[in-house]
């Protein structure tokens, strides 16, 4: 008989609660990271429980109280990816048996009637999470996705789920297979793929995803990976023609969003991606009144506290960097003193890099007469000197354009590995942010104004 290694929960030590406690005991033959671990829901994303560590006949189990009724989740990695990971309904008393393999999982001894159902709609679903999740081992794209999501939509469509005689959890089970149908298929959106629909590839599935339907409730917060799908569910009026793909505003992000909580979350995520403390003053100001629950004012007083140290952290002097502009003429960052300097690293390789374009010559015409300067650095190599001459000319880029010949001193001095990279210094020559806003993002205006003034 196989030894049990456990994540026991001081809880056990009171009689009473140990009556209450679910069982756990399976076999994990898959690698894993060290642990196994059991999680619950927590705001639409997975809080870890405890952790067992498989032994040497892979065995691992959990005595758990449940906190309450509904889905958990078993498996092994990051808590905010999918892969490894499967998904449980606990009540008290009840008990799982299970084995991990390669691909998937099997229930094995006793198990109550709604895990059987869980494991029914798994193994139905199997063939698009393997797609869509494990995109790694897969390599899947949309061309060989969409018409497995049409074939398996029919069958789930057609596919009845018996009572289990637990009515709370055969209506919760309803929507959960909703969702986790949605979640298989948005992650094949949102992950690295080798080819991206058009809008007139998305098949008949995709057209009947309705944001208000998904969102008229919370049921999203009851989701593990529901904040994680939150964000292809936005995108997807976009996706089918109707919407514009690259407005990432509050705005666009809230359309269809009917419930006030759902909208919270939109603001923290929101949130999570400013780089000052003034872009999250003006975000607070407009859509704090979406921060509803006591789990998203946490969260919020989290985000706020990092960019608060962040801006009092700021104001060390500039390291220095001189490039050729487009004439030739020798340029360095403390020329400019007096002036609050923007500046832009980018190359004409750089698809996001251009998308910034439009939106930095707004900018610049819109700070026209202000003591600011508009300087970009490109860091194309050397071969493609003349290409970038070119693409200022046809352009009509403003500002001060330079040339760095590659990944030179300004990419080691201010540790950039990836653009467009924006960074902003004071008319001292002292850093303000070495990370700033793209000035897609109206918190780059917010942040130069402000400099401009002092």
């Amino acid at each position: 008989m196989k030894k049990l290694h456990l994540g026991l929960m001081a809880l056990l030590c009171l009689p009473a609660l140990v009556e209450a406690q679910v069982t756990i005991s399976g076999e994990w033959t898959r690698r894993h990271d060290g642990n196994v671990r059991l999680y619950r829901v927590e705001h639409g994303r997975l809080e870890e429980v405890a952790a067992a560590k498989p032994g040497a006949d892979s065995a691992f189990g959990f005595y758990y109280r449940p906190e309450r009724e509904g889905f958990y989740v078993i498996g092994s990695g990051h808590a905010q990816t999918p892969q490894d990971k499967y998904a449980f309904y606990f009540k008290q008393n009840d008990q799982l048996n299970l084995k991990v393999t390669d691909t998937s999982y099997v229930l094995t001894g006793k198990n109550s009637p709604e895990n059987l159902a869980v494991e029914k709609w798994h193994n139905t679903l199997l063939p698009l999470e393997r797609k869509g999740v494990y995109f790694m081992q897969t390599r899947s794209t949309y061309a060989d996705f969409f018409p497995m999501l049409e074939k398996i939509w029919q069958q789930v469509q057609q596919t009845k789920f018996a009572s289990t005689g637990n009515k709370r959890f055969d209506a919760e089970f309803m929507k959960f297979r909703e969702m986790d149908l949605l979640h298989v298929t948005a992650e094949l959106l949102s992950t690295p793929r080798s080819a991206h629909p058009s809008a007139a590839d998305y098949t008949p599935y995709f057209k009947s995803i309705d944001v208000p339907y998904y969102t008229t409730d919370t049921r999203l917060l009851r989701y593990p990976y529901g904040i994680r799908m939150m964000r292809t569910l936005q995108m997807m009026p976009a996706r089918l023609g109707k919407g514009d793909v690259t407005d990432y505003s509050i705005e666009a992000r809230m359309k269809g969003i009917v419930n006030d909580t759902l909208k919270g979350e939109i603001v923290l995520q929101q949130a999570a991606g400013l780089k000052t403390f003034l872009g999250y003053a003006d975000l607070d100001q407009q859509y704090g009144k979406y921060l509803l629950t006591r789990d998203q004012t946490i969260r919020a007083n989290g985000i706020k506290t990092e960019l608060a140290k962040k801006a009092t952290a700021a104001g060390g002097p500039a390291v220095n960097f001189t490039y050729p502009d487009v004439n030739g003429k020798q340029v360095s960052l403390s020329d400019f003193k007096g002036k609050v300097v923007l500046v832009d690293v980018w190359a004409t390789w750089c698809g996001p890099c251009k998308g910034e374009i439009p939106h930095l010559k707004k900018l610049e015409k819109e700070m026209h007469g202000q003591d600011v300067l508009f300087l970009s650095v490109s860091v194309d190599e050397q071969k493609d000197h003349q290409k970038w001459k070119d693409f200022i000319a046809s352009e009509e880029l403003g500002g001060v354009q330079l040339f760095a010949s590659g990944w030179s001193d300004i990419a080691k001095f201010y540790n950039i590995k990836g653009i467009p990279r924006f960074m902003v210094f004071d008319k001292k020559g002292n850093i303000v942010s070495t990370d700033a806003p793209r000035p897609s993002n109206k918190e780059l205006k917010l942040l130069l104004e402000s400099e401009a003034k002092k």
